[in-house]
């Protein structure tokens, strides 16, 4: 399969083996991501979604660092904040669906998935999308949820907790 139909097919491309690819070869590349969830190759911002859908399907995080991982070569790239960014959250019979800017879907349903600084005033929950990777919530999403939330107690202070398929989630402080 050349390059040009695994991009035109990225979104029905399967999960690569990621941590069974350890390749030998590593490098670097200039290509980052941007905290809102763009990505830039030298300079240029990346005009075709299916390339990053592609791309974004190579993504692993392994020893602190970010890599595009093929069975042949690993190269770094650069993350300025987080990898992925939530762009929609939608309620589905009781269950927060959120989808990434690369299409990953993942539906709220483990307390493990979803996690907030409560020590930083004015923290974003951040959501896992798989293998150690984690996404932002785009503001749209994060007010989607906010909407949801309930009040409780939790050492002295009020916080938002946030109900998805009979799972409680620590959504963040209130004022």
């Amino acid at each position: 399969m050349d390059l040009k139909s695994l991009i035109a097919n990225a979104e029905s491309l399967p999960s690569y083996p990621l941590s069974e690819w350890l390749p030998e070869r590593q490098g670097s590349i200039d290509i980052s991501i941007h905290k809102d969830g763009s990505w830039w190759h030298e300079g240029s911002k990346f005009e075709r979604p299916k390339l990053v859908q592609l791309f974004a399907k190579l993504l692993a995080r392994r020893d602190g660092r970010y890599w595009l991982v093929t069975p042949a070569e690993q190269l770094a790239i650069e993350v300025q904040d987080l990898p992925f960014v939530i762009v929609s959250a939608d309620l589905e019979d009781g269950t927060w669906v959120l989808t990434s800017n690369c299409g990953d879907v993942v539906a709220l349903t483990e307390t493990q998935q979803l996690r907030v600084d409560l020590h930083s005033d004015g923290a974003i929950p951040q959501v896992h999308i798989r293998d150690g990777l984690w996404a932002n919530l785009s503001r749209q999403a994060y007010f989607d949820m906010a909407m949801t939330v309930a009040v409780a107690q939790q050492d002295d202070r009020q916080v938002g907790m946030l109900q998805s398929a009979n799972t409680q989630f620590v959504f963040g402080l209130l004022n």
